[in-house]
């Protein structure tokens, strides 16, 4: 049976993943930093203190899930060295290291997709965002690289990104109408169906925003 890779796998959007998953009798390898909002005997967990050198076993991987970081609404000169810091690894230095370890031990003539979480900050990151921003439009490029890099595999790369959800993340951003806010079970929804694309078609970029689905080739 084919399974999925899931980082970050504690957090709102991951564990819809995974609840749609399970209904489709898919195995999971969850990893996250705190313990996971679901239980059940597919979930295969375990517990990091950080990403560092992960050993994940891709034999029978058929999508990978990066999905770990946080969101913090502060203006720059309100943030410490530390809160700067912990916001770069968090959302952008772990992202690497995670792809960084999974990509040494896969078969690149295996089809292999693969989806990093984004944000729509990557493109217009507005006030108190910045660093956030700043590290999701790392990830960007770090897509488009991976994607030239691998394009002679059949291991696929995409970014998919979102605006505001309707969770505790997204309640930090001020001056958001409610309904402009994204259902985390629409995102997951849509973030599974683009995983489990087996056609030769493939978009390394995907927006979603306000219950609106947009392409980037």
């Amino acid at each position: 049976m084919s399974k999925w890779i899931i980082t970050g796998a504690s957090g709102s959007v991951a564990t819809e993943c995974m609840r749609i998953l399970v209904e489709e009798n898919k195995d999971i390898d969850a990893f996250s930093r705190t313990n996971l909002q679901i239980e059940n005997k597919l979930v295969n967990f375990t517990k990091v203190s950080n990403y560092n050198n992960i050993d994940f076993d891709v034999s029978q991987c058929e999508c990978i899930l990066v999905s770990q970081g946080f969101f913090d609404y502060k203006l720059i000169t309100a943030s410490s060295s530390e809160e700067v810091d912990n916001l770069i690894e968090a959302n952008f230095v772990s992202q690497i290291k995670v792809i960084h370890s999974f990509l040494k031990k896969i078969d690149t003539k295996k089809r292999i997709n693969v989806a990093i979480l984004g944000s729509t900050n990557a493109y217009e990151a507005g006030s108190g965002t910045g660093i956030y921003g700043a590290c999701k439009a790392g990830i960007l490029a770090l897509v488009k690289a991976l994607n030239n890099e691998y394009t002679n595999s059949d291991v696929r790369f995409c970014l998919i990104s979102f605006g505001t959800l309707s969770n505790e993340m997204g309640s930090k951003v001020p001056n958001q109408a409610p309904d402009s806010l994204l259902d985390v079970k629409f995102v997951a929804e849509e973030i599974v169906k683009k995983m489990t694309n087996e056609g030769n078609s493939w978009q390394p970029e995907v927006i979603i925003r306000r219950r609106h689905i947009k392409t980037l080739s």
